[in-house]
């Protein structure tokens, strides 16, 4: 859907700057050059008062479409509608060149009507802008056959004459159209090359972190299970229960660093919870504070003391988590050990305060976002 969007966008912003072109090339013709040929052929027309007309509601209709193309609001009725308008004035200038001169230097309407419909059917089908040069070119002839002027040499006149005003015109549009269709389809191609670059990073980021957890297992984990498989750890021994304990922690908390959820800290805090809870500890996790973004490396610091405390704790636990002002504090008071604070077999972060009254320990740990006074 995102690649559709972006496609949409591009070819609107191409559709946009071939209106401004197809519009400037109708302004400057028809208040430039054909505003110079009426001016100098203002004699010979018959009635004057038809070319007049004529100019201006060309120049209206050109006006009025114009804004309504800008506006991506040029819908088809209202595209023919002034398409038949511009057909109308163009046929009401021709009623009054002087006979024998459709195609001569007092013409000039045809030519102007053409690049109107071209403005006005921008959006249409070609068929509908080919119809529309018909019409045009058939007018032209039908002024010619009233004059008796079909002769072979009219004919070749008018033949050179449609053919380039006709294919000029309609070549523009088929341009323009393919300018769209393929400026789309490379922005196209250029997403999807864009999301294949994104979704193999991902993957090497993915591959990266089950490496990391691998190396993990392999150093603090493996251990500790083939000492258990080889009868050189006791799980009866406290001190063998504990370092599992904490091993257990971490590896609950490591698998749930990657899970998608509102706040990962609360996330990885609140498996560290379970692993205590099933051991029949009571814990209570209480969060104040909208907690900001915490790169992971930083969350498994801000979380090793709190996990050390946990799978220590006796019976019960209670973890607070405060976020203000560009800090986030996590506390845990617990009935724990103290010494597995400096032995549990992790680092705990720089700003980590800890204290113990007869069996209850209270750890608190800080992070300070970059940047924060």
């Amino acid at each position: 859907m995102a690649g559709d969007e972006g496609e949409r966008l591009v070819a609107a912003r191409y559709a946009r700057a071939v209106a401004v072109t197809v519009v400037g090339i109708v302004a400057v013709w028809h208040c430039g050059y054909d505003l110079a040929i009426v001016a100098r052929s203002w004699r010979v027309y018959e009635p004057k008062a038809a070319v007049a007309v004529a100019w201006l509601v060309l120049a209206a209709v050109q006006a009025v479409g114009a804004v309504l193309l800008f506006r991506s609001a040029l819908g088809r009725r209202t595209a023919r509608a002034l398409a038949v308008g511009a057909q109308l004035a163009g046929a009401l200038a021709i009623v009054a060149y002087p006979p024998g001169t459709t195609i001569s230097d007092v013409a000039w309407a045809s030519n102007t009507v053409g690049w109107t419909g071209v403005m006005l059917l921008l959006g249409r089908p070609l068929r509908e802008l080919a119809v529309f040069l018909a019409a045009d070119i058939g007018i032209m002839a039908a002024r010619m056959a009233a004059d008796g002027d079909l002769g072979q040499a009219s004919l070749s006149r008018l033949f050179t004459v449609a053919y380039t005003m006709a294919g000029i015109q309609l070549m523009f549009a088929w341009l323009g159209r393919r300018l769209r269709e393929t400026a789309g389809q490379v922005t196209g191609i250029a997403e999807r090359r864009a999301a294949d670059r994104a979704r193999a990073a991902a993957e090497e980021a993915v591959h990266a972190e089950r490496r990391r957890r691998y190396d993990y297992l392999h150093a603090r984990v493996a251990p500790l299970l083939g000492g258990l498989a080889e009868r050189r750890l006791d799980p009866r021994d406290a001190a063998v229960r504990r370092v599992l304990a904490i091993e257990a922690a971490r590896l609950r908390r490591l698998f749930a660093e990657t899970d998608d959820t509102p706040h990962p800290l609360l996330h990885e805090l609140r498996a560290c919870a379970d692993v205590a809870e099933r051991r029949g500890v009571a814990v209570t996790l209480a969060s104040y504070g909208d907690l900001p973004p915490i790169p992971m490396a930083d969350r498994r610091a801000l979380a090793e003391g709190p996990l050390l405390v946990l799978s220590a704790a006796a019976t019960w636990a209670r973890v607070t988590v405060v976020a203000g002002g560009g800090d986030v504090v996590v506390s845990v008071f617990a009935d724990a050990d103290a010494e597995l604070c400096a032995d549990g077999g992790g680092p705990l972060p720089p700003s980590v305060v800890h204290d113990r009254e007869e069996d209850r320990l209270w750890v608190e740990t800080c992070w300070t976002r970059a940047g924060s006074p």
